[in-house]
């Protein structure tokens, strides 16, 4: 099939973005056609995001044309790009925690009476039904602030199906999504393309691109390398004009050790409600399970299963209220995180913006927040574990110095990680260990983690992503609505099997865990 069987809508034509010391896009030429799900795909620092914040007003090109249904137009800002139709959600969430849900749908083009007063009742309204063509119905006057972040994300959607775009941009929307909320925007995307909406679509889920996409553009160091439509596209197609190698191989990881001496026993682990949202319907009740050294174990469950409220409640920040958490033998109790820290035990967060990086500290500085209370003797004993961790890791950055901001997705997360393992931890939690991350970076950080699990460490981590957990675990427990619903070891995982543990309304015949013995 053709490039030029379907109707361009949007065309940028040789647009080229330069930053200091790094060209983002070269030259690139990028069609839009109308009516498709239009892919672009390409590693982190392939040039995605610029040239959708190109679109989308946020910036503007240094070189280049932009076109419009053939026309040549000028977009110099959010505004005008929505005046153009050009309408965009954003990785990296601009949700308001301060204002409830239905204030942040409608933040900054509120619904007057009179041109004077703030109409409430128009703007609860709206925000519920937006809510409800996604399936997700939620208490619009709650805080954004008090909901979890696969919920913050379905705001930030929500926001934008009210606004007539003609060409809607989706920056990486699943990044914290469960199967079935992914399920149900991939429904709604459906939706505004038969409405005759045009959509842009950015993942590193290639599973999803491949599922969704009509059409493919793929980016590699600010060019495009590669365009097809989805009869001629592959996993392999993908992954090789992104990386321009072929990684699919070393996807699947080698299993670790499973005679080793055991780390962590937790018995009848159970939780209290939080303040807020749906997180207070689903803690975690009568969990237990057992894993040995050098053994990744991973917690796979939709949204709302109560995986990072296990994790957290390990990592000393979520109180239990009922439950025995065995380290090395040893019955541990976990106050705070102080606590957790010091029986050597760490958490590497979902949301490594928010909860993880300190974005006004540099890279070294992020790593090092872990040394802080007097763990070295000196600045100088310091830097040097700073700088064998970050080589060890391969943290990607040509001067520790510089802003951690100025890293990549994938080497903020090696980050993280390296400020975890300066406490030289027993135990390594990773609550959604590769989020927002390209296929390329994603294979480091596996090979990382198994690396570190051949060394004795344990890892423990959490995912939304059945293709995540398969290629990383040795062994996979399944979170339901707060409850260990099934375990399977690596020989048994499959797709059918691990959405079916998961999904509540799905009956799996019950599974004794082993070692365990319910208390």
């Amino acid at each position: 099939m053709s490039s030029h069987s379907f109707e361009i809508i949007f065309e940028a034509r040789a647009v080229t973005r330069r930053y200091p010391g790094t060209v983002a896009l070269n030259a690139v030429d990028f069609r839009v056609y109308r009516n498709q799900v239009n892919v672009v795909i390409g590693e982190n620092g392939a040039g995605k995001s610029t040239l959708m914040r190109i679109m989308a007003g946020i910036e503007t090109p240094d070189d280049g044309d932009l076109l419009l249904e053939g026309k040549p137009i000028e977009i110099g800002s959010p505004r005008e790009a929505a005046r153009h139709g050009v309408a965009m959600v954003h990785q990296e969430l601009a949700i308001l925690p301060n204002l409830d849900i239905a204030e942040n749908i409608f933040a900054g083009r509120e619904v007057v009476r009179g041109k004077v007063l703030l109409d409430r009742t128009a703007e609860d309204r709206q925000s519920a039904e937006a809510l409800g063509r996604l399936r997700k119905p939620m208490d619009v006057r709650t805080p954004a602030g008090r909901i979890s972040l696969g919920s913050r994300q379905i705001v930030e959607v929500a926001r934008t199906l009210d606004q007539n775009a003609k060409i809607l941009i989706f920056d990486e929307p699943t990044s914290a999504l469960s199967n079935a909320e992914t399920e149900s925007l991939f429904a709604i995307i459906r939706e505004l393309k038969r409405a005759g909406v045009t959509i842009i679509y950015i993942s590193h889920r290639l599973h999803e691109l491949l599922h969704l996409g009509d059409r493919f553009t793929v980016l590699r160091s600010g060019r495009v390398v590669g365009e097809a439509p989805r009869s001629e596209v592959s996993r392999q197609w993908n992954v090789m004009r992104m990386s321009g190698r072929d990684v699919g191989d070393t996807m699947i990881a080698d299993p670790g050790k499973i005679d080793a001496p055991e780390l962590l026993r937790v018995e009848g682990l159970t939780l209290g409600g939080c303040n807020g949202g749906e997180i207070e319907q689903s803690p975690v009740h009568n969990v237990s399970f057992s894993m040995p050294k050098g053994e990744v174990l991973g917690i796979y469950g939709l949204l709302g299963a109560g995986r990072t409220e296990l994790l957290e409640a390990l990592a000393g920040s979520r109180k239990a209220v009922a439950g025995v958490i065995r380290l090395n033998g040893r019955v541990v109790h976990l106050k705070n995180v102080v606590d957790a820290l010091e029986a050597g035990i760490v958490l590497v967060p979902e949301d490594r913006q928010r909860d993880g990086l300190v974005p006004e500290l540099s890279i070294r500085e992020n790593i090092a927040l872990a040394s802080s209370n007097g763990f070295f003797l000196n600045r100088k004993q310091e830097i040097a574990a700073v700088r064998r961790l970050a080589s060890d890791l391969n943290v990607a950055a040509a001067d520790l110095e510089l802003p951690v901001t100025a890293l990549s997705g994938g080497n903020q997360q090696k980050v993280l990680i390296a400020r975890c393992l300066m406490k030289s931890p027993s135990l390594l939690l990773l609550d959604e260990p590769t989020r927002g991350v390209d296929v390329g970076a994603k294979v480091e950080i596996y090979t990382i983690l198994r690396r570190l699990a051949a060394e004795g460490l344990g890892i423990l981590f959490t995912s939304s992503e059945i293709e995540e957990t398969q290629a990383l675990a040795d062994r996979a427990m399944v979170l339901c609505q707060g409850r260990i619903s099934a375990e399977f070891k690596r020989s048994e995982f499959s797709d059918e099997a691990l959405f079916a543990a998961a999904s509540p309304h799905v009956k799996v015949k019950p599974r004794t865990l082993s070692g365990v013995v319910p208390v």
